[in-house]
């Protein structure tokens, strides 16, 4: 009826400081501060992923480097005395001793190259477990922290996903086909049972925690009571409003 005033219901505002779990709060327009701040920490998240990544591989570098950095100064020493000799004159003024010494200088040259491709190689495999085994590290820190930090913990999950292939990637360039399957094969098992453990089984409750406990005052429950039984009288009024204002207008 338009001469009738209108009824307009408005749902019960919690308290700011409630103990509960769980505020509710009316503003009466689109969401945009918890939308605005799942975007800030799906940002923080993927950032902190990327410096544990960097952080780990710089690490790694700096503590373990390769060792074929004598080998190279090597090889360019002898490449210089071979390009000193093949400049100093004409290649038909070259005589024996000259050509003897360069072929000399070729054959430790292949020798270097041998000698460095197999400490690579080695040095590799073991730079790509040490990659896994920090990767596994960081990983089992994030489902340690799944229950109380998970914007930290979603970070450090990326993080040791980002390092684990950073270490697969570096043995597929390098590497016997022996050492890449081990590590490969390593990194499927550690995939698999950390999967299992962070969204199969999930996060062990806060309260079974070792050392923690949860336990709430009898008065936050009674209190919390209280409100969840004014909320249903309020909810059962307006029905009841309602549905007089319905019958109302069918009578007439």
């Amino acid at each position: 009826m338009a001469g009738q005033p209108g009824f307009t219901y408005f749902p019960p505002v919690l308290p700011a400081d409630s103990d509960d779990a769980f505020t509710v709060q009316h503003t009466g327009g689109a969401m945009t501060e918890p939308r605005q701040g799942t975007a800030l920490q799906t940002i923080f998240s993927f950032f902190l992923a990327i410096m544990v990544t960097a952080f780990i591989g710089v690490a790694v570098h700096t503590f373990y480097p390769s060792p074929g950095d004598d080998i190279q100064q090597e090889m360019r020493s002898l490449a210089r005395q071979q390009q000193a000799i093949v400049t100093s004159q004409a290649p038909e003024a070259l005589t024996t001793s000259d050509r003897t010494r360069i072929q000399s200088i070729n054959d430790r040259r292949d020798k270097l190259q041998d000698a460095s491709r197999a400490l690579n190689d080695s040095w590799s495999g073991r730079t790509s477990m040490i990659l896994v085994g920090l990767a596994t590290l960081v990983l089992a820190i994030s489902l340690v922290l799944a229950g109380q930090l998970p914007v930290i913990s979603n970070g450090l999950l990326l993080g040791g996903v980002f390092t684990m292939l950073y270490g697969v990637g570096s043995i597929l360039g390098n590497g016997s086909s022996g050492t890449r399957f081990a590590v490969i094969s390593l990194t499927l098992l550690i995939t698999l049972a950390l999967g299992y453990l962070r969204f199969v089984r999930g996060p062990a409750p806060l309260g079974s925690a070792p050392g923690v406990t949860v336990a709430r005052d009898g008065g936050d429950v009674t209190r919390l009571e209280q409100r969840v039984r004014s909320l249903e009288e309020r909810l059962d009024g307006a029905a009841n409003l309602l549905a007089g204002r319905s019958g109302e207008r069918s009578a007439e």
